[in-house]
């Protein structure tokens, strides 16, 4: 996977739309992306990222990206263009934010947005618009997800040293992630839940089993056996033993049940008697009482009669009492309608006597003069419409005369405004055009002050290279001479060399002899061929030394020439006063520019304002006209309808109140007359109801209306009186009837039972019958309740054996493979196991990495030791320190040193981590800081392990602000910090 081109618009520090061409950049291979601190180097790594999956790492959440110097309407979004197999890729993402309502006020949220494009020969292919589905397939296209990326091509600041010194188990959860082995810790839990839920069923199974048995105990008050395996005979036994004993309780409930029969049918027969005879006397006792009250009945039987017949008379008894309250209603209401008559103004008086005739007379001559005072409303109300119109004609033309005055009054000021303002144009126009090449003085200027820095810079970075030149010099001159020294003292004791080559009967390499009588003898200052390889080697690496120290002087020198030509051979306190004097120049300009701008805007203003001012007069003297005249026509119409209104009713009458007056009036003679006429028709038809109730009374044997009256019974004194009549007759035949059965007459023949010697015969039966009863009872219960939980026990044993073996089976897998069993040798978990074998590659990896070091100290190994007691085993890291022999602990390790095993730890990690997902090759990575850690010598190391990355076309980038890296690394992606917001630029060091 290639990255080409990123554009990140108001994201994080970003304020405006930054383009960073990583083509261009991974051309060099090796590439620095430096800046300030809080400049955004980060950023674009975070960018990289959420365009690709729509996350950041760290900490930060997607919902804090906007840029807070960007405006509230501007977008926050990222675009990335980058390759995957020979495929181009075009991803646009933005995250949720927050703007103002275009509506209103307030502000709404966006939703995160996200589309795929791929580009075929030209054209453009939308795979996707959703933002979950665009990471997803990303994923499956690079065959990574986001945190395996992060750790295999952005090596996040700080984050890739944390690997080395994790403890066993939270390296063990960034392994299982990355290499998405949680299968295994899937396995683990499920074998753990299920041992553990056989162990509770198997409880819950032997529980079951001790309920039981402590249940038949309890019921026969035995102690339950100790051993499973004898609880069923031992159930067995009881239950022989429960079904003796009920046999010979059943046999004593039989006798005494068939004693109690006896008794009770003979306590039965001796109540049966004595009830007869008390309803014989009961009988006797009521004919008395009814025989007493007898002219009680002869009364009540009189008064149901008497309301039988007055109840024929009561319709028209009814009709006659409504008839006398309508008389009552109408004669109150015609009361009423006089007097109101009497309190109005007919103008004239009421006829005498009154008839309903005469009131409607006087009704029709009322009507008749508010027909006529009717006719005049409309010009009542055209007199009232032309009132109003005066009142508003007056007010409008006061307020036109007005406006037009104050009109007038503006027109006359505003050119002697309008030319000021023209003058105010032509002064500032000459000073602000010279904004824009101001500007472009001012970027030179800038530039020229880098450059002059840098310079300063390199001047200092030139002394330490030219003194470690002279270093490299002074020890290669060493080297050499040191070389010439064991030369020469070789030669000199070559002799005694050749002779300790010499063995016995064979020639000698100088002479050919087979004899050797004098052999030369080797002295304390000999030399050997190795010595001396060593320090020709030496010398060779003394020679290297230099010769890479001359050049890098001689780059720093080309380097400073070209930065101090940049600068214009000016000191960097020249060039500050350059850039402070154009910044002044440009400042002054663009206020001229904002001045300009309010003064052109003043100029349109004023002119059409003018204009405005000008129809507004015009205007406004065509309306005060038309006010005028039409003011003067509605008066004339106001006097003449006033004229003709006043002769109709006078001058202080109001024409519309005068006709609802006689409207009213006329209504109430109406309302009099139909009062009347009611008022003398219930007085008719109440005399006529009177005399029909007299003759039905009289022909129901009743003297007048008031007997009639008066025989009339309430309904419950009629419903007591009927009920007292029937009662009695219903008494006097059940007395009779149970005189004149056979069973009471039988009785003259027996004497009174004693009842009471029967009753405690039977209750000493019942319960000698109860007492043997509930024996019985306990022991059928007793019995069943043992065959129940013999049945039980059974059921509950045979369901137990199996899961108990189950259980034990299941517990010792789980201890197994969570590394807890005497089985597991190595104490390690499965997915521990497992993740083993990729720590091993990973570190191989990093190992490999750390051989190739300039001192070849360190290496790293895995180790199956757990780092506490109790803590997780089989995935600790140990250091192998090579020049002492010894084992160290990752935690040891100096900051320097900590950083390069990390980082060949992370990159051997990515490497593997690369392979497991398929092979998908990530071609541009990134290293986060850290370089300030290091000496000369371990960051000419690690520059050189990173430019090994760079083989098979791949491109690094390192993110620094160590100035160090900025000498080192020519093609530069600089971030430089504004108070408006971060922006980025490209740059080439000279040299």
């Amino acid at each position: 996977m290639r990255l080409h081109h990123l554009t990140v618009s108001a994201f994080g520090p970003f304020a405006g739309e930054e383009h960073i061409d990583f083509d261009e950049l991974c051309d060099a291979g090796l590439f620095l992306l430096t800046g300030p601190t809080g400049a955004g180097k980060t950023t674009i790594l975070d960018a990289v990222c959420f365009a690709l999956y729509g996350s950041v790492p760290g900490v930060r959440g997607v919902k804090a990206l906007k840029s807070q110097h960007a405006t509230d309407e501007a977008r926050p979004e990222v675009v990335l263009d980058f390759s995957v197999r020979d495929r181009r890729f075009v991803v646009r993402r933005s995250p949720e934010w927050i703007r103002p309502k275009r509506r209103g006020s307030g502000f709404t949220t966006e939703n995160a947005t996200a589309t795929l494009i791929e580009k075929t020969r030209g054209e453009d292919h939308l795979l996707s618009s959703r933002a979950q589905e665009v990471g997803h397939f990303i994923g499956e296209l690079i065959g990574m997800q986001s945190t395996q990326f992060v750790q295999v091509a952005l090596l996040p600041q700080g984050d890739f040293q944390k690997f080395l010194r994790a403890s066993s188990q939270d390296r063990h959860d960034v392994l299982q992630h990355l290499f998405r082995t949680d299968r295994y810790s899937r396995i683990e839990e499920w074998v753990h839940d299920h041992s553990r839920s056989l162990k509770e069923r198997c409880a819950t199974g032997e529980a079951a089993v001790v309920r039981v048995l402590d249940t038949i105990a309890e019921r026969t008050g035995t102690e339950p056996p100790q051993d499973f395996a004898e609880a069923l005979s031992w159930a067995d036994g009881l239950i022989d033993e429960a079904a003796t004993t009920l046999t010979a309780v059943r046999d004593q409930h039989a006798a005494a049940t068939s004693s109690m029969v006896e008794a009770r049918a003979r306590h039965d027969e001796a109540l049966r008697v004595l009830s007869l005879i008390e309803r014989r006397d009961q009988a006797r006792a009521t004919l008395a009482d009814l025989a007493r009250d007898e002219e009680g009945e002869s009364e009540a039987r009189r008064l149901v009669d008497a309301d039988d017949r007055a109840s024929r008379c009561l319709p028209l008894l009814r009709m006659f009492d409504e008839a006398l309250a309508s008389r009552e209603e109408a004669g109150r209401v015609w009361s009423q309608a006089l007097h109101r008559l009497e309190t109005l103004d007919l103008g004239r008086p009421l006829p005498s006597p009154l008839t309903a005739d005469g009131l409607a007379e006087l009704e029709r001559h009322i009507r008749a003069s508010a027909t006529r005072l009717e006719a005049l409303l409309p010009r009542e109300r055209e007199l009232h419409e032309a009132r109003t119109a005066v009142a508003e004609a007056d007010t409008q033309l006061a307020e036109a005369t007005a406006a037009h005055a104050k009109a007038r009054e503006r027109l006359e000021a505003v050119p002697a405004a309008l030319e000021q303002a023209r003058a105010k144009v032509q002064a500032v126009a000459a000073v602000a055009g010279r904004a824009a090449a101001l500007t472009l003085q001012l970027d030179q200027a800038r530039q020229r002050l880098v450059a002059a820095h840098e310079a300063e810079q390199c001047e200092v970075s030139l002394d330490g290279l030219r003194d470690a030149e002279r270093d490299a010099r002074d020890r290669a001159a060493d080297a050499r001479e040191r070389v010439q020294d064991l030369t020469a003292r070789r030669l000199a004791g070559i002799a005694a060399e050749l002779a300790g080559q010499l063995a016995e009967g064979e020639a000698c390499q100088v002479c050919g002899s087979t004899e050797h009588p004098a052999p030369a003898e080797t002295s304390s200052a000999a030399v050997t061929e190795t010595e001396q390889a060593e320090a020709a080697a030496a010398y060779d690496a003394r020679s290297a030394d230099y010769a890479a120290a001359s050049g890098k002087v001689l780059q720093a020198e080309q380097r400073l020439q070209g930065l101090r030509e940049a600068a214009g051979q000016l000191s960097c306190d020249e060039a500050a006063s350059e850039v402070e004097r154009h910044e002044a120049d440009l400042a002054e300009a663009r206020q001229a520019q904002a001045e300009l701008e309010r003064a052109e805007v003043t100029v349109t203003r004023l002119a059409a304002e003018q204009q405005q001012l000008t129809a507004a007069v015009h205007e406004l003297d065509t309306r005060v006209a038309t006010l005028t005249q039409t003011t003067y026509t509605l008066r004339l119409t106001i006097e003449t309808l006033a004229a003709e209104i006043a002769g109709a009713v006078g001058n202080d009458a109001k024409l519309s109140d005068e006709v609802l007056r006689l409207s009213s009036v006329a209504s109430s003679l109406g309302e009099a007359r139909e009062a009347l006429c009611d008022h003398d028709a219930c007085v008719v038809r109440a005399e006529e109801l009177e005399a029909h109730a007299l003759s039905s009374a009289r022909e129901h044997e009743f003297d007048d209306l008031v007997a009639l009256r008066a025989a009339v019974l309430q309904p419950s004194e009629r419903a007591r009186l009927e009920l007292l009549l029937e009662s009695r007759a219903q008494a006097a035949a059940r007395a009779h009837a149970v005189l004149e059965g056979d069973d009471v007459r039988s009785l003259e023949s027996q004497d009174t039972p004693d009842v009471a010697a029967l009753a405690a015969e039977l209750t000493a039966a019942e319960q000698q019958e109860a007492a043997v009863a509930r024996i019985r009872h306990q022991r059928e219960d007793v019995t069943e309740a043992l065959a129940r939980q013999r049945l039980r026990l059974e059921q509950a044993v045979t369901a137990w054996g199996p899961v108990r073996e189950e259980y034990l089976r299941a517990d010792s897998m789980s201890k197994l493979v969570r590394g807890m069993s005497a089985d597991n040798q190595l104490q390690m978990r499965l997915s521990a196991y497992v993740l083993a074998t990729r720590l091993d590659q990973v570190v191989a990896a990093a190992n490999e990495r750390l051989a190739h070091m300039r001192d070849q100290r360190y290496l790293l190994q895995r180790t199956g030791r757990a780092a506490r007691k109790g803590a997780q085993a089989g995935l600790g890291l140990e250091v192998i320190d090579q020049w002492a022999g010894d084992v160290r602990d990752p935690s040891t390790l100096s900051g320097g040193e900590t950083f390069v095993v990390s980082l060949a730890l992370a990159l051997g990690l990515a490497d593997v981590v690369t392979q497991e997902a398929g092979g998908t090759e990530i071609e541009t990575l990134f290293v986060d800081e850290g370089f300030g850690t290091l000496d000369p010598d371990t960051l000419d190391d690690v520059m050189d392990r990173l430019d090994d990355l760079r083989t098979g076309g791949r491109a690094v980038g390192v993110v620094s602000h160590v100035s160090e890296l900025r000498n080192r690394i020519p093609t530069q992606l600089h971030v430089e910090k504004r108070r408006n917001g971060s922006a980025v630029s490209v740059r080439t060091a000279v040299g």
